[in-house]
């Protein structure tokens, strides 16, 4: 888990309508923070931003903890949404315990979190996680973090806003293909090539078509047969 940048915030931002009248309703469910990761594949996200504690983000990091964490090997196999006490430690329940209480050290006590398939991709999901300090979530605070999660999974699409016509032109460049001969290969003019990169690079806010094809890498956006 690690917070992520600026730039990718400010697209999330961008994508999502309400951003701040969402994060407003999570902080009433999460006062102490939340973990959000949208569209994993290949174990990574198109988008992640955690707001927990930095020091715990980066423990978390370091310690490699998502490995042990029963919220986080929850999210991964299951759907619908859980108190982190309803959660079972399963085989991995003596470290789960020690990624658990060390949580608590920075008052995340109690938590909930929701998990769903996202995308038209089998492996693809999408997942929310938050704690507070007080008391157990409610019922229906579980129902509105899940809810909060399908409308951001909603906004957010299969590819971050991005067309299958956008995608291919990045899995051109990625094969080393100029703008000529990607518009040879696929029957339409340089000036289109050039337009759908340039949209594609706004959405990604990418400064140019070869670091638009490294985010879109790094978010599995041009990859086959996400797995998570």
């Amino acid at each position: 888990m690690e917070l992520v940048g600026a730039q990718e915030k400010t697209v999330l931002q961008n994508i999502i309508d309400d951003m701040e009248g969402m994060e407003a309703r999570l902080r009433s469910i999460v006062p102490l923070g939340y973990n959000l990761a949208v569209n994993i594949r290949y174990f990574t996200p198109e988008f992640l931003t955690s707001t927990y504690p930095e020091a715990w983000v980066e423990i978390y990091a370091v310690r490699r903890y998502a490995l042990f964490d029963p919220v986080t090997l929850w999210c991964r196999f299951n759907e619908g949404a859980s108190r982190w006490s309803d959660i079972e430690f399963g085989a991995l329940q003596n470290v789960g315990k020690i990624v658990m209480d060390h949580a608590q050290t920075f008052g995340l006590k109690f938590g909930g979190a929701a998990a769903m398939r996202s995308g038209s991709g089998k492996g693809t999901k999408s997942v929310l996680s938050g704690a507070r300090s007080d008391r157990e979530l409610y019922d229906d605070e579980l129902a509105e973090l899940l809810s909060i999660l399908e409308e951001i999974s909603a906004a957010v699409g299969q590819h971050a806003g991005l067309s299958e016509s956008e995608l291919e032109m990045l899995r051109d460049i990625a094969k080393g293909m100029t703008h000529n001969e990607i518009a040879d290969a696929r029957r339409i003019s340089p000036a289109t090539v050039k337009k759908r990169l340039e949209r594609a690079r706004e959405v990604l806010g990418a400064r140019n078509a070869v670091h638009a094809v490294a985010i879109a890498t790094r978010r599995g956006l041009i990859l086959t047969d996400p797995t998570f």
